[in-house]
């Protein structure tokens, strides 16, 4: 049975405080415990399928750290029409029934003080994900689908109702009005989250925390590059485009990338790399230039035959274009032609971060750790973390200067950049060492 931790009705939750709902708690490693949004009913923040919105949260471990948050916004893809966006109400990613009552990770998420120094007694909160578009639905009415079953089932887009509701009961309940030092993440599906919603964020807890000082950003793998495939196809940007419409997530994405574009260009605001480009907050994007889920699901993926009408569940079809199979899901099995057209990836995801970023890649007080590593979400493995490094610097340590600095250096102080992979005409093709 999901554990809930009861609290009144202020905030969206119910039951006592926090420090007393967990006992004694300084010095212990703890799981993060389930809270499940109330009163959904009135505040609309609720998944794909009706069910309440919740989030996990784990105390402070050290009486040094009671006033320091680390928030995440958990991943996990996105549905892109309303067949796929069905099909993911009935999982984890669009219904809360299945959550189970503790989570815990890895990485720079990591409660052992061995693995993530800077972070492990924090106050830590993981916002479940189950709107299908990064936190950003804001739909006021059920979209009515016909299922595959032949059922046709209500579906609730309101990812930022969902984020509202919990600040709102951090506030309220678990001292958040309280934070002096903010660390804002995410990784996948939550990295692009962390993107969208960076200032957002900031904002709300501008008014609601005045002693807030520090608050600071760092996307886990979640700058998605609007890319077609090898194929010139543009796939992906198709399916973002219609679930940005199907969400009506023009209210839920940042406010100066949506006032910036014409109406027909809104939808673009849901990628990292107009996000970022309007980005006000300090933030330091953790990412590789060749990333593994894109590789496959962006630069190598067909869309579904039929889309956006569908009659599958399928989330698009990653590494479908044809000779690519292989080398999508692994550089050292890549022809030289191959490793060519990836280390165009890598330069143009150089290209968008950098060129695109209209200054925010080289704001003071930012910062960027870009390796080559193909990977995904290795920021929240314990072993990735520590040991995936540029120019001797790992991403932990990286992290940890940028984390401690004042927020007036110099980009370039906290920047790491990717090298290119080996094009000769056989393998080794990794350039970094590490990976």
């Amino acid at each position: 049975m999901v554990l809930a931790v009861l609290f009144g009705l202020l905030g969206g939750v119910s039951g006592r405080r926090a420090e007393n709902a967990y006992g004694p708690q300084y010095g212990e490693t703890l799981p993060m415990k389930l809270v499940m949004l109330n009163n959904t009913a009135a505040s609309g923040a609720v998944c794909l399928d009706g069910t309440p919105g919740g989030f996990y949260f784990s105390p402070a471990t050290s009486p040094e750290n009671i006033n320091d948050w680390q928030i995440y916004f958990t991943g996990g893809g996105w549905c892109y029409d309303e067949i796929d966006c069905w099909g993911r109400s009935n999982t984890a990613l669009g219904s809360s029934t299945s959550w189970p009552p503790a989570s815990q990770m890895g990485g720079m998420l990591s409660p052992d003080c061995k693995v993530n120094p800077d972070f492990c007694n924090f106050n830590r909160v993981q916002l479940m994900y189950c709107d299908g578009n990064s936190f950003s639905g804001n739909r006021d009415a059920a979209v009515q689908v016909k299922g595959l079953d032949g059922k046709v089932k209500p579906l609730y887009f309101r990812g930022r109702r969902i984020l509202d509701e919990t600040l709102k009961a951090l506030a309220a309940n678990f001292g958040l009005t309280k934070a002096a030092n903010v660390l804002l993440t995410g990784c996948s599906a939550g990295g692009l989250a962390t993107f969208l919603h960076t200032d957002y964020v900031h904002q709300q807890l501008s008014k609601a925390t005045p002693a807030m000082k520090v608050f600071k950003s760092a996307p886990i793998s979640g700058f998605f590059l609007n890319h077609a495939t090898v194929e010139n196809k543009p796939v992906y940007p198709i399916q973002m485009q219609y679930i940005f419409n199907l969400a009506n997530s023009t209210n839920g994405l940042n406010d100066r990338c949506i006032a910036a574009l014409k109406p027909e260009d809104r939808w673009q605001c849901n990628f990292a790399q107009f996000a970022y480009a309007y980005t006000e907050s300090q933030i330091m994007p953790l990412n590789s230039a060749l990333d593994s889920w894109q590789t496959a699901c962006i630069f190598t993926s067909e869309l579904v035959p039929g889309f956006p009408n569908q009659t599958t569940t399928a989330n698009g079809i990653c590494s479908a274009a044809a000779g690519w199979t292989s080398c999508s899901q692994n550089p050292e099995a890549c022809s030289q032609d191959q490793i060519k057209a990836m280390n165009q990836y890598i330069e143009d995801y150089d290209r968008d971060t950098q060129g695109g970023s209209q200054g925010v890649y080289d704001k003071a007080g930012n910062g960027a750790f870009i390796h080559s590593c193909h990977t995904h979400c290795e920021a929240q493995d314990d072993t990735a973390f520590n040991k995936f490094a540029v120019n001797g610097v790992t991403m932990q340590q990286a992290l940890s200067k940028w984390w401690k600095s004042a927020g007036t250096d110099p980009a370039k102080d906290h920047s790491y950049q990717p090298c290119l992979y080996k094009d000769g005409p056989s393998p080794p093709r990794q350039c970094n060492p590490t990976c």
